[in-house]
């Protein structure tokens, strides 16, 4: 098995036709069928499923898939190191991160970063849940991740970056809208926006405890796979939706933002491998402070 074949199979894959597969490859289509026959052979395993009028992966296929994108993303990344080289681009960094952290305390510390190592090249993706970083950090497919909780504590190491209290989001013509401030028992004949739950379950149970904590139980008239399509279903009267203050940050017209009062809070880890990191981690989590020593920073700062 060699990268060619798994780009064709993944082109197939994102294609699901031959003609456009081939072409996204630049090879003709006969090429790419003795490329996929080849790689099946080898794996001992049919991996497309061809049809008179489809094509589709078999389940066998469908694990397969997750495999080859990580090791062609693997792949990619040590031809940009080795290509960037030359240039004096010495350092490059892939960092998964949750909405909360990006949104948060994440580009502060880049840039934080970036400052002492020349030549960085950062690479930053977004990722719904905290699960597939933790399985993506402990493939190698990356450096560092932005959770909110890690379940294999023997290969995964974290760090507390920032404990979080959350606000929610109204319609901007809701009777709480002009609020300073709304306590969460207060939400309880609203109707909710939440993220499905097998896309974030941490973050879902948390709200629904929360809620339940609180006397109540959220009725869920919608979801929304991003926070960018919560709010739109907030701007459109659907509901309310409740989000890590981080995420206060981003704005949407037609919504607000109100903080909520003390009844629902949540932590912010930075995540890594516990051995058999890269250099440029270690020296990453070197000039990170802790949450522990932010505040003592803030307080001195007063």
């Amino acid at each position: 098995m060699d990268l060619r074949q798994m780009r064709a199979f993944v082109a197939l894959a994102d294609n699901l036709h031959f003609g456009r597969a081939a072409e996204s490859l630049g090879i003709s289509q006969p090429a790419l069928s003795q490329l996929l026959s080849k790689l099946e052979s080898e794996m001992g395993a049919e991996l497309v499923v061809r049809t008179s009028r489809e094509v589709g992966l078999s389940p066998v296929g469908e694990l397969f898939l997750e495999g080859c994108r990580r090791t062609l993303s693997e792949a990619l990344r040590a031809e940009e190191i080795v290509r960037d080289a030359p240039l004096g681009i010495n350092s490059h960094l892939v960092v998964g991160s949750l909405g909360a952290g990006a949104n948060g305390p994440l580009p502060e510390m880049i840039s934080s970063f970036r400052a002492t190592v020349h030549g960085l090249v950062v690479e930053l993706h977004h990722h719904s849940n905290s699960a597939t970083l933790e399985r993506e950090i402990l493939a190698g497919s990356l450096d560092l991740g932005v959770v909110r909780a890690i379940s294999n504590e023997q290969l995964v190491a974290s760090r507390r970056l920032l404990d979080e209290q959350f606000v929610v989001y109204l319609p901007e013509t809701h009777s709480l809208a002009s609020r300073e401030f709304v306590r969460l028992h207060e939400l309880a004949k609203e109707d909710f926006i939440l993220w499905p739950r097998y896309h974030g379950p941490s973050y879902y149970d948390l709200v629904i405890s929360g809620c339940q904590r609180a006397g109540f139980t959220p009725r869920i008239t919608g979801y929304g796979t991003s926070l960018e399509s919560q709010l739109a279903l907030v701007a459109a009267g659907i509901g309310i939706t409740l989000q890590a203050e981080s995420n206060s940050s981003i704005s949407r017209a037609g919504v607000r933002c109100i903080p909520l009062a003390a009844d629902l809070g949540a932590t912010l880890w930075l995540a890594y491998r516990r051995w058999h990191r890269r250099p440029i981690v270690d020296r990453f989590l070197a000039g990170s402070p802790t949450v522990e020593q932010r505040i003592r920073s803030s307080r001195d700062a007063r």
